[in-house]
């Protein structure tokens, strides 16, 4: 009798599972390829977005959450620029009120609040305002680059929903913390503020011009990463990171061999398929999937429009890419089990 009412659903699970993965393969495959199409840069932002919300979604965004989310994508943009340019002839007062801002949105996540509205905050307070102080006659287009990169997240999701509309597989509940052992939301705010504002700061200091792709990997790998777990998690995530790295530099030498859009959309499928899969089937390796998937399609993304570079130029980029991700994860680990509250001696 059990057997047969867990049938359906084991069924259901795989269905769903299957559904989610295609949904993703297609969803942030169709999101890169129309972005190339369009020369939108930068390319990997309309992606990695739909990434992000696949991923996180626990169903169908409705109408009025799209618009929500593009809404809130655009008050997040425009108040990080306009921050930066209110500030930017005093760096000491912009570098604080964005450590502050940086400092409240890794507080309001740790808190359990919803984490979304909070993750592209983030993404644009540490991302526009060092393009701004680095390259102001192109800052302004920056922050409409990631009105549009939400916008194409937000249209493929309702379209890859159309032929697999069946919900993800809610993720299964996190094990129950102990008290004493558990980081409290404030110290966590203060750890991973203080993990950000200094790779923002080197960029500022030294100019360099992919802040970007940098700063946003490592906003993703700082929320993500799971003090619980421990050093384990940080290896995984740094592997991680790099092996997203060096994957995006084969898809696109592959690319080169037939170097069109159609070949582009088709070596995307296949690679996406496999981390759909792996996000989806969760356990603790699904965020370093995700964090693998982000890394490939930002080199990806990179490597096509800068395609004239020579080998030695992204194998430092990557170098770098990688370091800055190392330094975020090994500086989480390293902190993380100091600043967790001991229980008390009696």
């Amino acid at each position: 009798m059990s057997v047969m009412a867990t049938a359906p659903d084991a069924s259901a699970l795989i269905e769903a599972r299957r559904q989610a993965t295609l949904r993703f393969a297609v969803g942030v495959t169709a999101a890169f390829v129309l972005c190339e199409a369009q020369q939108w840069i930068p390319s990997f932002l309309g992606p990695l977005f739909t990434v992000a919300l696949l991923a996180n979604l626990p169903v169908r965004p409705p109408l009025k959450m799209s618009l929500g989310l593009v809404i809130t994508m655009t008050l997040a943009a425009f108040f990080a620029y306009a921050l930066a340019a209110l500030f930017r002839g005093t760096p000491t007062v912009l570098f604080g009120t964005l450590a502050l801002t940086m400092f409240l949105g890794f507080h309001a996540i740790a808190s359990g609040r919803p984490s979304l509205p909070f993750i592209l905050l983030l993404i644009c307070v540490a991302t526009i305002p060092v393009i701004v102080m680095i390259a102001p006659a192109q800052a302004e287009a920056f922050p409409k680059a990631m009105i549009r990169g939400m916008a194409v997240a937000v249209l493929m999701i309702g379209i890859v929903y159309l032929p697999w509309p069946h919900a993800p597989v809610p993720a299964p509940a996190p094990a129950p913390e102990a008290g004493p052992s558990a980081t409290a939301p404030m110290v966590q705010a203060l750890l991973s503020t203080a993990v950000v504002m200094p790779l923002m700061l080197v960029y500022l200091m030294l100019g360099l011009a992919d802040a970007l792709p940098v700063i946003i990997t490592t906003i993703l790998l700082v929320i993500t990463f799971d003090v619980q777990r421990g050093r384990q998690q940080a290896m995984a995530m740094i592997l991680g990171n790099l092996v997203g790295g060096l994957l995006g530099l084969i898809l696109h030498t592959v690319l080169l061999v037939v170097p069109n859009l159609w070949t582009l959309g088709a070596l995307l499928f296949v690679v996406l398929l496999g981390f759909g899969q792996r996000i989806f089937s969760g356990g603790p390796t699904a965020p370093v999937a995700v964090i693998t998937c982000n890394s490939m399609l930002i080199i990806l993304s990179l490597t096509i429009v800068s395609e004239g570079a020579s080998l030695s130029v992204w194998l430092t980029r990557l170098f770098q890419f990688t370091l800055a991700g190392a330094f975020a994860v090994g500086m989480m680990s390293l902190i993380s089990p100091r600043t967790s509250v001991q229980p008390a001696t009696h």
